[in-house]
């Protein structure tokens, strides 16, 4: 019989499982959710959104999946998980993608930018407000527009940025303006007004404070009315107009005490009492006055009486539950001698456990101690042979470049008489003449070398004199206009060999390059350096050539090899009869002598 009733039960369960949701009660889980958020019970609104996300990934309809990711986001940001609301903000944006959903994308955009500010990251939420803002714009939503450009304004108040506040208010009114919106129309304008409040420049602030009253009167927003005019009362208190003051300020306690709204009547009481003290009617001052302080306790004492029912309810609780631990107490009297009697002996055991841990701790900081300077030992030896190689590799450059040099300076002499010599025969004056450009080339080349060696030579400020010094001394053979351009300081920073020898190879095989063939009678130098970052540029007036018809020959392939092989980007930029532009660019980090 149980065992009839099982299946029976079995079938049913299954079958309810098989039923497919009903479509409608599958789309009110959105609205009950957003029921929820707007009634500020957060965590069932949480539960209600993972509800819908779970079915609608199992069921496979998802064209509302990308609301729910973000109302979830808004549920944990009202709860205080920024890191759970930014993970939902950015499914929802992935969702949005696939579907090609440019009006939900800017709206989480939007979101992870308010979760930003709530952090104090401006940075990363003017970076979120801007994109929300681009992507409205571009997909034509003013009224989203807006929301951007009011919470990119508040944002910059925070940042004292008073001018790009207004800036980013006033053409978030405009929308508002032409979108109706009334509430927001006000909230722009009491924003203004804060504005300039913090400028001093009073007539605008009273100006958007009576923009904003007249909304919240046409309205019918009561406690905005009092605000606006207690806010009203108390710019007018600034400009000396204290008759004026007191006048906003009275109908302010007058409409806040109509709703009982404590706050505004607390502070329209401070400004009434305020106006009376400056407009010397005493009498009143001191009635205002201590009407200020009646209320202000009252409202404290309010608070407080909050505070106390829960303390007493608390309390109470703690009262129950110590009588309840009193009746075992007894009971564990004779447990806590003996508990007492094994504490004793756990105690003495741990200090033995102790002790032998310290002393393991000290045996443990001497054997490493003792690592340490056998490593640093070794560390210094290792510095002393490089240093002592270095030394020897440069005293052998040197040596090579005594006796190497010697020899060619002497070839290039003889070549020199050969040459005169032999005018009456081409061909042999062509190959001293060869001879004596080798010479000369070779001798230069082992200058560069010898130069570079020396470490002294390899930093960063070097490399660029050493460039401009060779760009301005080769350019002076030629007809051709130098113009440069390099920053004021350049830092003293160690570059590796390798990439000192082919910037400079590059630079060298460049302006070869200009001289031979480019025909130009002007040339620009120039180098710009950031934080991350070097370019060096030549461009030439020359007759340049197709660069889409280009082949890299051997030349061009080099300059571009030995660019890559130190990490940076060769370019080459011409326009037949334009003149060519060559930029070398190369991260630091990939330069710098590790």
């Amino acid at each position: 019989m149980i065992k009839k009733y099982f299946l029976f039960f079995l079938i049913f369960f299954s079958s309810f499982l098989c039923f497919p949701i009903q479509e409608n009660t599958f789309d009110n889980l959105l609205l009950d959710g957003a029921k929820a958020y707007s009634n500020g019970n957060y965590e069932q609104a949480i539960l209600i959104f993972q509800k819908y996300i779970l079915i609608s990934n199992q069921s496979g309809k998802k064209e509302s999946l990308s609301k729910a990711y973000n109302d979830l986001g808004n549920s944990y940001s009202k709860t205080g998980k920024s890191e759970k609301a930014l993970k939902n903000y950015l499914l929802s944006i992935a969702v949005s993608n696939q579907r090609k959903d440019s009006l939900s994308i800017a709206k989480s955009y939007k979101n992870i930018g308010a979760l930003y500010s709530e952090q104090k990251d401006f940075l990363a939420a003017m970076h979120y407000y801007e994109n929300a803002f681009n992507l409205a714009k571009k997909i034509k939503n003013p009224a989203l527009m807006a929301d951007c450009l009011n919470n990119m304004g508040v944002i910059y108040e925070q940042q004292l940025k008073y001018s790009k506040a207004l800036d980013a208010y006033s053409n978030a009114l405009q929308i508002y303006k032409s979108q109706g919106d009334a509430n927001k129309i006000s909230m722009v304008f009491n924003n203004l007004a804060i504005v300039y409040k913090y400028l001093k420049n009073y007539s605008k602030s009273i100006q958007n404070y009576q923009a904003a009253l007249q909304l919240s009167e046409k309205l019918n927003d009561r406690f905005m009315v009092a605000a606006n005019q207690n806010n009203l009362g108390n710019v007018y208190a600034l400009t000396g107009n204290y008759y004026k003051s007191l006048e906003l300020c009275q109908l302010a306690y007058a409409n806040a005490s109509a709703i009982d709204a404590k706050e505004v009547i607390i502070e329209s009481c401070d400004g009434i009492a305020t106006a009376y003290e400056k407009l010397k009617q005493y009498p009143n001052a001191i009635k205002f006055r201590k009407l200020y302080e009646l209320e202000k306790d009252n409202f404290i004492n309010t608070q407080r009486s909050a505070q106390l029912a829960e303390t007493l309810v608390k309390y109470e609780t703690e009262k129950k539950i110590n009588e309840i631990k009193l009746l075992h107490q007894k009971g564990k009297i004779k447990d806590l001698k003996i508990k007492e009697q094994n504490f004793q002996l756990e105690r003495r055991n741990q200090l033995i456990i102790i002790f032998l841990l310290v002393l393991s701790g000290l045996i443990s900081i001497g054997y490493f101690f003792k690592v340490k300077r056998k490593l640093k030992a070794q560390l210094v030896k290792e510095k002393i042979i490089w240093e002592t190689e270095e030394t020897e590799r440069l005293r052998f450059a040197r040596d090579i470049h005594d006796d190497l040099g010697s020899g060619l300076s002497k070839i290039n002499f003889l070549s020199e008489i050969i040459f005169q010599k032999t005018t009456h025969l081409p061909e042999v004056k062509k190959n001293s003449e060869a001879i004596k450009e080798t010479a000369i080339k070779m001798i230069e080349n082992m200058r560069d070398l010898i130069w570079a060696l020396n470490p002294e030579n390899t930093t960063l400020d070097n490399l660029i004199a050493r460039i401009r010094e060779y760009t301005t001394d080769y350019i002076e053979d030629f007809p051709i206009e130098l113009a440069s351009s390099f920053p004021d300081i350049l830092p003293q920073i160690a570059v590796s060999k390798e990439s000192h020898h082919e910037l400079f190879m590059v630079v060298k095989e460049i302006l070869n390059n200009i001289s031979r063939h480019s025909m130009a009678t002007e040339l620009f130098f120039g180098l710009d350096l950031t934080d991350d970052n070097m370019m060096i540029t030549f461009k030439d007036n020359g007759i340049g050539f197709d660069c889409k018809t280009i082949t890299y020959g051997n030349g061009l392939k080099n300059m571009k090899s030995r660019i890559t092989t130190i990490g940076g980007k060769f370019e080459i930029l011409c326009e037949k009869g334009e003149g060519t532009l060559v930029t070398i660019s190369v991260f630091l980090k990939d330069i710098i002598k590790t």
